[in-house]
């Protein structure tokens, strides 16, 4: 499975959309899999620091 696909994966069990889920692949695109997967969070989690 590809670092794209894995993301994917991973955004949609933390509950993010598809237009949220393509924004953070921009965001991270640069980023390898691992620093990409730090820096995601459960999505509409107020307590998290963005």
């Amino acid at each position: 499975m590809d670092k794209k696909a894995k993301l994917t994966q991973l955004l949609q069990e933390y509950g993010y959309p598809q237009e949220a889920i393509n924004d953070f692949m921009k965001d991270t695109e640069e980023l390898n899999y691992e620093e990409a997967r730090k820096r995601i969070l459960p999505y509409k989690d107020i307590t998290a620091e963005r």
